[in-house]
């Protein structure tokens, strides 16, 4: 064989070789899909949340996107979907364009009651996603989407927009696969968190939280001595500053007996620098749950906030309750402040959720609460701890299976000794899991167990501002420049090998 021969048969050996190489890969590839996010804040990088919600799906879902390609949240829409269909085969998905797809789009605006107005040439969709599943659907409103975080337009750094795609397109995926919207009652009249209220005792930013998970908040007035209604999913009894009577305490315990559920958060009450109770120490102790007379002072550095000592600190000695499991499994911690002690007696049925570091006390008198050396005072530092859940557990039969009651099965309790950590400051910090507990919270009172909440992820807003001169220039890069480097290049390889 010539050299000349031996030479083209080296190259279509190659050749075919490396095509098999190539077609060996794109087979393994596909085989195993993989996604990778590099962006800094993992911005499409699904919750394990949702990805459970996928996984269980039994349900065919049609989701109908009206974005055109133009929009600027069409990327990051378009990524996040192919992440959704990249864990389950149970989701359809349908890309409209409002104006190279007229037909299509004016039959489903005017099947799904959609809006659209110009933005100069650009037809825009008041409604850009539709969640369906058989005869149930959800509208994602525009501003659901991607939102302007307007308070950081100052920040050194640049301003940054709240990206909330995720949290809205699982709720959506929710609301059309499970049952009737969830309710949860806000007991109203000892002074509690209040909707519409102004400054730190507002219910408004939970209430936003909570409406991602498709729960409605109605108030309820426990002091009208009405039995709590039975479409209440949930009672929250939330920073109660007044005593409640023995007869609004059996209302609540009416309410668990009946199978209803309670969020119980506890502040310490005090008045003329002294303690006071609330009124629920007897009934949770029924149920072996020891609420303490007491003030809470976390004194491990590492726990604590600048300021007063006995202000805010953090909790990361979690529980392995199915309320805190996720939060403790990825490393989380929840910032409380001002909290009395809630601990579960001896052989009862409540498990304790949260605890404070070694280092904390738990002290009735105040001045030696206070007292910057609390092993000087005499009050040795302890583990706190300061939220407990309750579920009642049925006694076991001679066969060691469950005894069911003639009567309903009680419901859930928990209850934490502090309220603040649901302040809207504090859910909107993405370091802190205070948004994952307040949502298994909701999760497992309104026994909704595929209930879950996307923490929104922020991101710098960084715009690309391109002139006609620099797309001229872009235009001359891509289609000139770049294909004569190829020639050349392979203009070389050639006289090498002819040399």
């Amino acid at each position: 064989m010539s050299d000349a021969s031996r030479t083209r048969f080296n190259l279509i050996a190659t050749t075919i070789l490396g095509l098999m190489v190539v077609a060996l890969l794109n087979y393994v590839s596909s085989q195993n899909y993989k996604r990778w996010d590099w962006t800094t804040e993992k911005l499409f990088t699904l919750s394990d949340r949702s990805q459970q919600v996928l996984r269980e799906l039994d349900q065919d879902i049609q989701i109908y996107v009206f974005l055109a390609r133009g929009e600027e949240d069409f990327a990051d829409v378009e990524t996040l979907l192919e992440e959704y269909k990249a864990v389950t085969t149970r989701l359809e998905i349908e890309w409209i364009d409002p104006d190279r797809d007229r037909a299509r789009y004016q039959v489903l605006a005017d099947k799904f009651g959609i809006d659209s107005w110009l933005a100069g040439e650009m037809t825009l969709s008041q409604v850009p996603v539709v969640v369906t599943s058989g005869d149930r659907k959800w509208k994602v409103e525009r501003h659901q989407l991607i939102v302007e975080d307007f308070d950081s337009f100052e920040d050194a750094d640049g301003h940054k927009l709240d990206l909330q795609s995720e949290r809205a397109l699982t709720g959506a995926i929710l609301e059309v696969t499970t049952g009737q919207p969830t309710k949860i009652c806000l007991a109203q009249g000892h002074g509690e968190w209040e909707l519409g209220a102004t400054g730190d005792r507002s219910f408004d930013a939970v209430a936003r939280e909570l409406e991602w998970e498709k729960i409605d908040i109605q108030p309820f007035d426990l002091r009208e001595g009405e039995d709590v209604p039975a479409s209440c999913n949930a009672l929250f009894i939330v920073s109660p500053q007044r005593l409640y009577s023995p007869e609004e305490v059996a209302t609540v315990d009416r309410f668990i007996a009946s199978g209803g559920n309670v969020l119980l958060g506890l502040d310490p009450l005090l008045r003329k620098e002294a303690l006071q109770p609330t009124g629920f120490e007897a009934s949770l102790g029924n149920r072996g749950i020891v609420v303490g007379n007491d003030l809470v002072v976390e004194h491990d550095e590492s726990r604590k906030l600048p300021g007063n000592p006995g202000d805010l600190f953090l909790s990361i000695d979690l529980g392995s309750h199915r309320v805190t499991q996720t939060i403790r499994q990825r490393g989380g911690g929840i910032l409380l402040a001002v909290a009395r002690s809630v601990d579960a007696a001896d052989g009862s049925d409540a498990e304790v959720l949260m605890r404070t570091s070694p280092n904390a006390i738990a002290e009735f008198d105040l001045k030696r609460a206070l007292a910057t050396d609390p092993k000087a005072a005499g009050i040795p530092p302890r583990v706190v701890p300061i939220a407990v859940a309750w579920e009642h557990v049925p006694p076991l039969g001679d066969d060691l299976k469950p005894v069911k009651s003639d009567g309903p099965e009680p419901g859930r309790l928990l209850v934490i000794g502090d309220s603040d950590w649901m302040s809207g400051e504090l859910l909107d910090n993405p370091q802190l899991s205070n948004i994952d507990l307040l949502s298994s919270t909701a999760g497992w009172l309104t026994q909704r167990e595929a209930l879950i909440n996307i923490a929104p992820r922020k991101t710098k807003a960084r715009a690309v501002i391109m002139s006609d001169a620099d797309l001229e220039n872009l235009l001359f890069r891509v289609v000139f420049l770049l294909p004569l480097a190829a020639l050349i290049a392979g203009f070389g390889v050639w006289w090498s090998r002819r040399s």
